[in-house]
């Protein structure tokens, strides 16, 4: 929504759809910048005029996303396999949130006209992305950023982090498949078509009783879709270390671990598992 914001202050009128069902920590956000989620995307993009914000991945977006016209990208992830019509405005940065680099896009006048129901979103995003400024993804720029978000939001910085991150850790009342869909994300990795859904935790003995039905719906997902591979990355954000689950035909000689240290999807997994992969292959 803000990137939204930004873009019609720029004179290209613009509207935010979301992709997915909005989990707790999102809802948790939206809530408290008393603003009501995007509709879901529910329209055909074919030859519509699109900017992508926090991905570039085709497989994580709509299945017509290559049919349209991508004008822009705003992201801190890896460039995935994007092919485009016409040459886009491209902004990426390997910053811990693209609500960073949303907020240093922005000039002078655009950050003082921010209403502070907006700078919640950023603020709440950039915390979550990078578990409160612990995530091994964050930068000068993220620590800086959230400072001067704070003070523009009016938000106790604090409790807000607090509550927002017992909203991520919020597992009661869910299925295994809802677990698993809560933030999954879909990747190419050495020719394979890989799920990974990463689920954070603040004590891995919170989700030991649903250990098994995660599995079972791991190998359900692996059935459903053709995935190669499907991958929970169970997270302990106090702790700081991840547990590797693994289910699908690509997954014969993989045995679940824990990597000390293993907060983040994209610096710390992904490399990790693509050379896994290709090792594999060679």
């Amino acid at each position: 929504m803000v990137a939204a914001h930004w873009l019609t202050l720029r004179n290209h009128p613009a509207r935010a759809w979301r992709l997915g069902e909005a989990n707790r920590e999102t809802r948790f956000i939206f809530e408290q910048a008393g603003i009501p989620l995007p509709e879901r995307l529910n329209i055909p993009l074919k030859n519509e005029q699109v900017w992508l914000v926090d991905f570039t991945e085709p497989a994580q977006g709509p299945l017509d996303l290559l049919q349209s016209q991508i004008l822009g990208i705003i992201d801190h992830h890896r460039l995935g396999g994007l092919t485009t019509q016409l040459p886009p405005e491209v902004w990426i940065k390997p910053v811990g949130s693209s609500a960073t680099l949303l907020w240093m896009l922005m000039d002078t006048d655009a950050r003082h006209s921010l209403p502070p129901t907006l700078a919640i979103l950023l603020l709440g995003a950039l915390l979550s992305d990078t578990v409160n400024l612990h995530s091994p993804t964050s930068t000068e720029d993220d620590i800086r950023i959230a400072t001067e978000l704070s003070v523009v939001s009016g938000v106790n910085r604090k409790s807000f982090a607090r509550e927002l991150l017992r909203a991520k850790t919020d597992i009661a009342d869910q299925s295994a498949e809802q677990l698993l869909d809560k933030d999954l994300k879909a990747f190419v990795i050495a020719g394979i078509d890989v799920r990974i859904a990463q689920l954070e935790v603040s004590s891995q003995q919170q989700i030991a009783p649903l250990i098994d039905d995660l599995h079972a719906a791991m190998m359900d997902m692996a059935s459903q879709t053709g995935a190669g591979l499907v991958v929970l990355m169970l997270t302990d954000i106090t702790d700081c270390y991840s547990t590797l689950y693994f289910a699908g035909r690509e997954s014969r000689n993989m045995a679940s671990c824990s990597v000390p240290g293993m907060l983040s999807r994209k610096k710390q997994l992904l490399p990790w598992l693509e050379a896994h992969l290709n090792q594999s292959r060679s």
